[in-house]
């Protein structure tokens, strides 16, 4: 376990297994059952607790993703889930032709992201946290393929 409340958990992923010193990908998960990001329980609260945890991984708020699949077959498990990952070399230029939307707090994520995916037309969608490296701001990201296997670290082999 690597942080817990009343309401969240996380927990290193099985994708750590074997990796060197200073890989990261861990899971925060909602105590109760939410399936994802499609299900309208899904707490807000979880994006500041992924953040939270993630910072205490990974040092630099630059290198940070938070990480939510979309349903359907890019996604393993029908429990919510945000991977906490690091960004790989790139992606920061790759993703600011994608035209992200802007979150000044983490607990509005999921509100920011359902008018994000709205306007793009898209029904189901997976969802991208980082921070904008010229504000506070957090930016924010949908697509209908999965964001985690495009732009981030997730596994070290």
């Amino acid at each position: 376990m690597w942080a817990t409340t009343a309401d969240y958990a996380a927990i290193r992923d099985i994708k750590m297994c074997g990796c060197p010193t200073g890989f990261v990908h861990g899971l925060a998960l909602p105590r109760a059952r939410v399936t994802g990001v499609e299900d309208a329980r899904r707490p807000a609260g979880i994006w500041p607790f992924a953040w939270q945890t993630a910072r205490n991984r990974i040092g630099d708020e630059q290198q940070i993703a938070l990480a939510v699949n979309p349903p359907g077959r890019q996604r393993t498990q029908d429990q919510l889930h945000v991977h906490l990952l690091r960004l790989t070399p790139g992606a920061r230029a790759r993703l600011a032709a994608d035209s992200p939307a802007r979150a000044s707090r983490l607990d509005l994520v999921w509100d920011v992201a359902a008018r994000h995916a709205g306007a793009k037309g898209l029904a189901t969608y997976g969802v991208l946290v980082i921070r904008d490296d010229a504000t506070d701001d957090f930016l924010v990201f949908t697509q209908r393929e999965s964001l985690e296997y495009q732009f981030t670290a997730g596994t070290c082999r």
